[in-house]
């Protein structure tokens, strides 16, 4: 029997984040208490991170959860690839940089992926003229 926090091919990720927070959690053998003072957040942070309609953690909060519960950032951020990273695999294929930080920029890039193609650059040119403007 695989241990599931090594399965990397024949389970379902876990779709939302909140989940694979508490997968990850779990699997370290952690209390939510114990989670967020290695983290170094209070506990109603760690609570959140795994509540469906909760916050989610900062990109560098994400990051501690990846070390700290031994769990690859890739799959931690997007559900996707190796649960977790075997020694000596090389550098991480995500930079944490390159995920949304906040629920704001992750409802941006979802409506951006379901607008037509030849919509983008009208969108970036009004979104680059009110950023301008903004100023």
């Amino acid at each position: 029997m695989k241990d599931s926090i090594t399965s990397t091919s024949d389970a379902q990720p876990s779709v939302r984040l909140c989940e694979r927070i508490r997968q990850a959690r779990a699997n370290a053998a952690l209390t939510k208490a114990e989670l967020a003072r290695r983290v170094g957040v209070c506990l109603s942070a760690a609570v959140q991170w795994e509540h469906p309609q909760g916050t989610a953690p900062t990109v560098t909060n994400l990051t501690r959860i990846a070390q700290i519960t031994d769990v690859a950032f890739e799959w931690l951020a997007t559900g996707r690839g190796a649960i977790r990273i075997a020694i000596g695999d090389g550098p991480a294929t995500i930079h944490p940089a390159a995920v949304a930080m906040t629920m704001f920029e992750e409802r941006l890039l979802r409506i951006a992926r379901e607008l037509p193609s030849n919509h983008h650059e009208p969108l970036l040119a009004m979104l680059s003229t009110w950023t301008k403007n903004a100023r």
